[in-house]
C-alpha cells in the first residue's frame, strides 16, 4: 500500500527535525527506519536527506499497513453460510446470502446461526424469520433481526420481602454475554456485524463503508449475494429524528423538545410506546421471512 501524497509531504517535513525528537513518537519499526536514514550521511544536503526519510518510513508503514491487511484477511475466514428471504413492503421476498466469519466472531456467529436456525437450546422457537428492520439510517446503517417482543423477552414473577409479587419485563439476549474482538473494520457495503460485547439479537448490514460503527460493533461477516437488495432497504424511507425537520430543528435550537430526552424519560416511567426508537423507524415493512442454510448448487 503506498503512501499518499499528504501522508509523504507529512512525513518530509517531519524528517526536518532532529532525531531525538521525531523518532520516539513513531513505532518502533518504523522510528527505526527514520533514525537509520537521518544518520545515513553526516553531510547530506537537506532536500536529500528529506526524500530519503520520506522514502524509507514511506516503506515502513506500507510495510505495516499490509502486514495488518494479511492478518484481516486470515481472520475474515467465512466459516458458513447462511441465507435470509427478506420482504420489502408487498413486494416477494428475495434471497439474501450472509458469510458468517466463525474465527474472527465465535460467539457471535454462533449465535447469529442459532438465531437463523431458531435452535438456541434455552429459547427454543427464537429466531430472525419474523422479525422487521427497525431501524435504517440512509448510507450508514441498517438495524434488522430483532425478534417480535413476544419472543425476545418474557416475563419474570418474584414475590419481594413485603409478600407482593414483582414482575420484571426480561430480554432474553441478556443471557448470551460475549467477549469477541477482531481488528476488521466497516470499510465497505454488504458488512455484517453485532454489538460488542453481545447482549444483543439484533444486527447491522452497512449499505455503505462506515467506520464509525467500529466502536461499538464487532464485524461478523460479509453479505455474499444480494448487495442489490441492501441498496434496496437503504432507500426505504424512514422517520427522521424531530430536530432534523424543519419545525423541530427550530425548537431544538430554541432548547425546546428534545426526543432523545423524551424517549429516556418515558422509558424509566415504562412507556409502553418508549420501548421502541421512533427515530430512523422505516416507513415500510422491512421484514425476513425466513432463514436458513442456502440451497446447495
Amino acid at each position: 500500500m503506498a503512501a499518499g501524497p499528504l501522508v509523504l509531504l507529512s512525513l518530509a517535513r517531519l524528517a526536518a527535525l532532529p532525531p531525538t525528537l521525531a523518532a520516539p513518537t513513531l513505532p518502533p519499526g518504523i522510528s527505526a527506519s527514520f533514525t537509520a536514514c537521518s544518520l545515513a550521511s553526516p553531510h547530506p544536503r537537506r532536500l536529500s536527506r528529506r526524500s530519503l526519510c520520506a522514502a524509507a518510513v514511506s516503506s515502513a508503514l506500507a510495510s505495516r499497513f499490509a502486514s495488518r491487511a494479511d492478518a484481516d484477511a486470515a481472520v475474515a475466514r467465512i466459516t458458513e453460510r447462511v441465507q435470509l428471504e427478506v420482504a420489502v413492503g408487498t413486494a416477494e421476498p428475495r434471497p439474501l446470502v450472509i458469510g458468517l466469519y466463525g474465527d474472527a466472531a465465535p460467539a457471535s456467529a454462533a449465535l447469529f446461526r442459532q438465531l437463523c436456525f431458531a435452535s438456541i437450546p434455552s429459547a427454543p422457537g427464537v429466531g430472525y424469520t419474523g422479525s422487521v428492520a427497525s431501524r435504517i439510517e440512509r448510507g450508514r446503517a441498517i438495524s434488522i433481526g430483532r425478534p417480535p417482543a413476544g419472543e425476545a423477552q418474557y416475563l419474570e414473577r418474584s414475590i419481594d420481602q413485603t409478600g407482593y409479587v414483582r414482575t420484571t419485563l426480561v430480554n432474553r439476549a441478556d443471557a448470551f454475554p460475549n467477549s469477541d474482538e477482531n481488528s476488521l473494520s466497516h470499510d465497505r457495503p454488504g458488512v455484517v456485524s453485532m454489538r460488542r460485547g453481545g447482549r444483543d439479537f439484533e444486527f447491522v448490514i452497512t449499505p455503505a463503508a462506515n467506520p464509525s460503527l467500529d466502536a461499538e460493533r464487532v464485524v461478523v461477516g460479509q453479505v455474499l449475494d444480494g448487495l442489490e437488495l441492501v441498496a434496496e432497504i437503504d432507500a426505504v424511507p424512514a422517520r427522521r429524528p424531530s430536530k432534523e425537520n424543519e419545525v423541530g430543528a427550530a425548537v431544538f435550537a430554541l432548547g425546546g423538545y428534545d426526543e432523545s430526552r423524551y424517549l429516556s424519560v418515558a422509558k424509566a416511567a415504562g412507556g409502553p410506546r418508549a420501548r421502541v426508537e421512533q427515530a430512523y423507524r422505516p416507513l415500510k415493512k422491512v421484514k425476513i421471512t425466513s432463514c436458513g442454510a442456502p440451497p446447495r448448487k
